[in-house]
């Protein structure tokens, strides 16, 4: 079989892509990183390359795990049609094929542990989420898929999230597929308000939430929004830390879906 020209220059820079390797001591703290970085261009890659030759890659599937029946076992960009002919377009979507089932995996820019500070008012920081593909296509995926969850991992430094006189008026909330959540913040109980810990009463000071001890340790309040129809995390709006010893920090996951 003869190869595209453009489908030998793809192979050609797998493989160096391939024989990357961090010698020095270094270059070694910033390989988890960069290690992730180069087998995201990798699966994009070998997903060219397999659209170029005319092999099988260049069919959409409905599913990770239709890619899985059909014999793809590596992690990696993957075209999915999750609804077929009469829905959306089909799109690229990375799959976990080492899960069982496998999970797809929808990035987005703001996954990097940021530190958020001089920000007073409620609400007053925006965080913005901007997702790898387009809503109507994480619709679609959502709704072919089996559970997904989406993780926030929230610290704090003499910051709180619940003002102590409402409820509803919270310094920081959330936003859920483009609505705005005040009464719970995730991995809390929609009904009962609060943040996880609350679930069993074992936040710090007996507060709704660790955050909410308001003192100089660094606390966290951290969970899990599993409910589809708040999924994915469109936004963050972060308060109260204007003053010189008030700090939070935000880490947001991608979006997993079993799928």
């Amino acid at each position: 079989m003869a190869f595209k020209p453009n489908a030998l220059l793809l192979l050609a820079l797998i493989l160096s892509l391939q024989h990357i390797r961090c010698d020095d001591k270094q270059d070694r703290k910033k390989e988890g990183k960069e290690e992730k970085e180069l087998k995201d261009r990798l699966g994009a890659l070998e997903f060219q390359v397999g659209q170029l030759l005319g092999g099988n890659l260049a069919q959409a599937r409905r599913s990770c795990s239709d890619w899985l029946r059909d014999g793809f076992t590596l992690n990696g960009h993957y075209l999915v049609d999750p609804d077929g002919l009469r829905g959306v377009s089909e799109f690229l979507v990375w799959c976990d094929m080492s899960k069982t089932p496998p999970v797809a995996v929808i990035h987005h820019d703001k996954e990097d542990r940021m530190r958020i500070d001089g920000f007073e008012g409620k609400g007053e920081y925006k965080m913005d989420i901007v997702y790898a593909t387009s809503s109507q296509h994480i619709s679609a995926l959502m709704e072919r898929s089996g559970p997904c969850r989406q993780r926030l991992r929230y610290e704090c430094q003499g910051s709180i999230i619940y003002s102590e006189t409402s409820r509803t008026d919270p310094y920081s909330w959330w936003e859920g597929n483009g609505k705005e959540i005040k009464t719970y913040w995730p991995g809390g109980n929609p009904h009962m308000g609060g943040c996880e810990c609350y679930k069993t009463k074992s936040c710090a000071g007996g507060n709704k939430c660790n955050c909410n001890r308001n003192d100089p340790a660094l606390r966290e309040d951290s969970g899990d929004v599993t409910d589809k129809e708040l999924l994915p995390i469109t936004g963050l709006r972060i308060g109260d830390t204007g003053d010189r010893n008030e700090h939070s920090f935000v880490t947001l996951g991608p979006l997993l879906c079993e799928n």
